[in-house]
Parts: C-alpha cells; sequence; structure tokens
C-alpha cells in the first residue's frame, strides 16, 4: 500500500512541476523573459534592441510593449 501511495505522490508531482526551456544560452532566455526576439543582423525601426543573444543575434523587442518602462541593455556578456 505505502510503494502504491509513493508512486502516485511521485506521479502527481512529475504531472505538476513545469518543465523548463532546456537548450537555450543566458542571452536567449534574457530576452525571453523580456518579451523580445532574437533576430539576425539587427532591429527594424519598430523594434528597440534590448541587448544581445549570441554574437551574431540581437534581442530585439516592440517598442510600445513596456512603453512607460524602459529596459536597460545588459553591459556584460555570460560566459
Amino acid at each position: 500500500m505505502r510503494l502504491h501511495l509513493l508512486l502516485s505522490v511521485l506521479l502527481l508531482s512529475l504531472a505538476i512541476i513545469p518543465k523548463g526551456r532546456t537548450g537555450l544560452i543566458p542571452g536567449q532566455k534574457q530576452c525571453n523573459r523580456l518579451k523580445g526576439v532574437c533576430k539576425d543582423g539587427g532591429c527594424t525601426t519598430i523594434e528597440q534592441p534590448i541587448g544581445i543573444c549570441n554574437e551574431d543575434k540581437r534581442c530585439c523587442r516592440k517598442w510600445w510593449v513596456f512603453y512607460p518602462y524602459p529596459t536597460p541593455a545588459p553591459r556584460s556578456k555570460s560566459p
């Protein structure tokens, strides 16, 4: 009976815990948290750069999203 209870609790906890996004580098994670998109080249005229995803891609976000609260660009690179 205890094994049945243990297995049911384990399966329930696995179902409740959200799956994390794996395989993202730190710059992309930060960009996703700030509601941005990693783009090759640069940002368009209706987007503001809010960070760097990697050497080739920049994190861009539409300028009217969170308009009253500008987001500072990160100054340091991740290892």
